[in-house]
């Protein structure tokens, strides 16, 4: 009797071990997952972190070159403008001496045919 609860304790000291043993293991499996996904989860986060820094570095030379080219034409529409108002006024003054001189030939032409 004394020898079968020897055995019996022998056997369940070593049945625990084992399962203390096995979930050890389990844990440590459990542990190593976690740590390569925390591991994959930081490689990702640099890897987007390096392309939103590279897009925002784009965006900024985009946005200087679309800034240069709105005060170019900003400059150019001045100018254009003021010639164009230039040339609006001095085509009014080229007809007004139109209407002048065609005053003047109507003035002449009636003049002419009251002579004839």
């Amino acid at each position: 009797m004394i020898e079968q609860i020897i055995t019996l304790t022998v056997v369940l000291g070593v049945g625990f071990s084992l399962l203390i043993f096995l979930a050890k293991q389990q844990f440590k499996d459990i542990k190593d997952g976690i740590a390569q996904t925390t591991q994959q989860i930081k490689e990702n986060d640099k890897k987007t972190n390096e392309r939103i820094d590279k897009l925002e570095s784009k965006t900024e030379a985009e946005i200087a070159n679309i800034k240069n080219d709105l005060s170019g034409i900003k400059g150019d529409f001045a100018t254009t403008f003021v010639q164009r108002e230039d040339f609006f006024r001095s085509m009014n003054g080229v007809e007004d001496s139109i209407r002048k001189m065609d005053n003047k030939v109507d003035r002449l032409l009636i003049n002419s045919s009251g002579k004839g």
